[in-house]
């Protein structure tokens, strides 16, 4: 593996509007937002996750095409001959969001295949792209097929919208004919604006929910530019108490890459989705990992899935956790999906040793 270019935040300097203001309470209330934004930034520099995560690795790359000709930006991590795991990012999120994880699974001596959803990163992105969730699942079956070809040791995984397509690619084949089994991260898989505790519970909850679906499926550019504000409703949305400073300088920028209509186009696609019937035929030993803290995708999403899954292999609800498991809980996340391939026969450290 190589490490990329330095990613770096996209934050520079943008602490604009701090013109001559009108007397002293705007000049200090600038103040106060200029000496805010050095913190910040001073703390990000200071968080020892941010080396990591400011020059995220590198795989080699491959191009896959779609069933309906969009091309997909795929990276491979790993010895070739090793058993691998696919990871699948969420909404508005890109293959490197699995980068800590992936350092810890290659590490653990395994093979990594991540790749950029359609419409996000460097995937084809063009207007008017087919966004339905049966889309999202046929993709990964054309990522499995380009890249895990024949293979028998393999194991999927999908986070927040991923996991979504990983159950709708589920729905329309037999899943254990290409995959050992399966891990479903942060989801779920209907009734996710009314379960959402983003915002206050004060709302009368029609108005809440309402409210909810129009910010997400809204088409408005997100700003280009980090401030205590962005940042605050992002540690409320997406993660839990312990997030770092580093966290959401790295994922903040992913959010502002994806074009707007195509961010509103997958948020209505989740809007409505309704995939509880798929979920009988995910036969596989199946993984459920949920945050505690998680409000765009409570606990209670996992536990339903866990309770109409046929093969359950493990439930983990982890403490203090938001919606960004993959960031938050690498180790964690590591840790289980390696109990997840031991039970299935594909521990790596057994098969090193057989070697």
């Amino acid at each position: 593996m190589q490490k990329s270019r330095a990613r770096e935040a996209r934050r520079r300097g943008r602490l604009g509007g701090f013109g001559i203001g009108a007397g002293l309470l705007a000049a200090g209330g600038a103040g106060v937002t200029v000496v805010a934004e050095l913190r910040h930034r001073q703390a990000v520099s200071d968080d020892p996750l941010w080396p990591l995560l400011s020059a995220p690795l590198r795989g080699a790359p491959r191009a896959v095409r779609t069933t309906d000709g969009l091309l997909l930006h795929v990276e491979v991590f790993g010895p070739d001959q090793a058993p691998t795991v696919v990871l699948i990012p969420g909404w508005t999120e890109e293959l490197q969001v699995f980068d800590l994880l992936t350092r810890a699974l290659v590490e653990s001596g395994l093979r990594v295949v991540a790749y950029d959803p359609r419409g996000q990163g460097a995937s084809s992105a063009q207007s008017g792209v087919d966004q339905r969730i049966e889309r999202y699942g046929q993709d990964l079956a054309a990522v499995l097929s380009a890249c895990c070809g024949a293979r028998d040791d393999v194991v999927v995984a999908g986070h927040s919208m991923g996991a979504m397509a990983l159950v709708a690619w589920a729905e329309s084949t037999l899943a254990g004919a290409h995959v050992r089994a399966a891990a479903l991260i942060s989801t779920g898989v209907s009734g996710l604006i009314e379960a959402a505790g983003v915002l206050p519970a004060i709302l009368p909850g029609p108005a809440r929910r309402a409210l909810l679906a129009a910010l997400a499926t809204g088409e408005q550019p997100a700003l280009p530019v980090s401030t205590p504000v962005s940042r605050a409703v992002s540690r409320h949305a997406l993660f839990g108490p312990d997030a770092s400073a580093a966290q959401l300088a790295f994922i903040e920028p992913m959010v502002w890459r994806m074009p707007a209509a195509l961010r509103a186009g997958a948020a209505r696609t989740m809007r409505d989705l309704d995939l509880r019937a798929a979920l009988a035929r995910l036969d596989v030993p199946t993984l459920v990992v949920a945050g505690e803290c998680d409000r765009l995708t409570p606990p209670e999403h996992a536990e339903r899935i866990a309770g109409a899954l046929p093969n359950l292999a493990e439930l983990v609800i982890l403490e203090r956790t938001g919606h960004m498991t993959p960031l938050e809980r690498p180790a964690d996340l590591a840790a289980a999906l390696l109990r997840l391939m031991a039970r299935v026969g594909l521990d790596p450290e057994r098969q090193r040793a057989a070697t």
